[in-house]
Order: structure tokens, then C-alpha cells, then sequence
């Protein structure tokens, strides 16, 4: 599969060039050959040039490239625990998971060796004197904590629900 999204990324950037940048400006927010592939689809496959459908198509296919970007991300985290000896289905396993994920996300490179690693309990701080991105990642460190894999639908009901209930309990927050 990887290599078939390798060959396909490969043919939407040949694409890309001939056909130029300006006529496609949103990206999505996905990589630029994810993008060329989404609007290459789009238009060659869907049969869409521009347009409110054509915008839906890129739209609903970028989530898709997305999930699938998500769910490899994953099982590369899962692997990368794996190595240490960690077992599946442990909370120890899933912070590890949640640990590697956030960390291969980062715009800063770290070693991959540290990224694999069991994080340290983070010091006590107040939910509210957080960044957005540290609640993310304390509410996602605490869903695998209970034992929730972040490959599991489960996992991120969980992070949206515990999100969700903090923030509307506060009558100063509400909208």
C-alpha cells in the first residue's frame, strides 16, 4: 500500500508540475503531493474542475488521506513500543503510543530512539495555565492512561469528551 501512495504521490507532483499551481490553490492542509493528489482525483477521476463539489470532493478526500496518514503514524508507534517490550493493551503501551505520535508530529525533529521512549510523569500544572497543544496531549495521556489506544475510536471520543466536559463546566468559558 505504501508503495502504490509513493507511485501515486510521484504521478500527482509530475502532474503538478504541467498543470502549474495556480489554477489549485487550497491544499487542504495536507503535504503538497497529498494535496496534487487530492485535486488530481478530483479532477481526472470525480470529473470536477472547480466549484463548491469540486471543494466538497477535496474536502472529503483529504480527511480521508488524513485518517490514512493517522492510522500509519500509529502502527509505527505501535511497532516503535513494541520494541521496548511493552505490552498491547497496557497504559503504560498507550502513553508510549501517544508519546511517539505527538512527538513525530512536532515540527522540531527529535531522535527516534527518545521519541519510542516511556514519557516520565509530566509535573503537576493547572489545566487552565496550559497551551491548547498541552491539554491535547494530557487529554489524550489520559485516555491511554485508563487503557485506550489511540488506534481505537474510543480513544478519541474519549480525548474529545474529557475536553469538552472541562471546558463547558466552567460558566466563564461557555459561549
Amino acid at each position: 500500500m505504501t508503495t502504490r501512495l509513493i507511485a501515486g504521490v510521484a504521478l500527482a507532483v509530475a502532474t503538478f508540475g504541467l498543470l502549474g499551481c495556480s489554477s489549485y490553490p487550497s491544499s487542504y492542509g495536507l503535504d503538497a503531493g497529498s494535496a496534487t493528489l487530492v485535486r488530481q482525483t478530483c479532477n481526472q477521476i470525480m470529473g470536477l474542475r472547480t466549484g463548491p463539489e469540486f471543494e466538497a470532493c477535496g474536502g472529503s478526500l483529504a480527511d480521508t488521506v488524513r485518517s490514512l496518514q493517522d492510522a500509519n503514524l500509529t502502527l509505527q508507534a505501535d511497532q516503535a513500543c513494541a520494541q521496548q517490550g511493552l505490552a498491547r493493551g497496557t497504559a503504560e503501551q498507550a502513553k508510549c503510543v501517544v508519546t511517539f505520535r505527538r512527538a513525530a508530529q512536532s515540527p522540531v525533529l527529535v531522535n527516534a530512539a527518545d521519541v519510542a521512549t516511556v514519557p516520565a510523569a509530566e509535573p503537576w500544572q493547572s489545566y487552565f495555565s496550559m497551551t491548547q497543544s498541552q491539554q491535547a496531549e494530557r487529554a489524550e495521556l489520559s485516555c491511554a492512561q485508563v487503557g485506550l489506544h489511540p488506534a481505537t475510536n474510543g480513544f478519541w471520543n474519549c480525548v474529545s469528551d474529557l475536553r469538552h466536559s472541562i471546558v463547558n463546566i466552567r460558566p466563564d468559558t461557555m459561549p
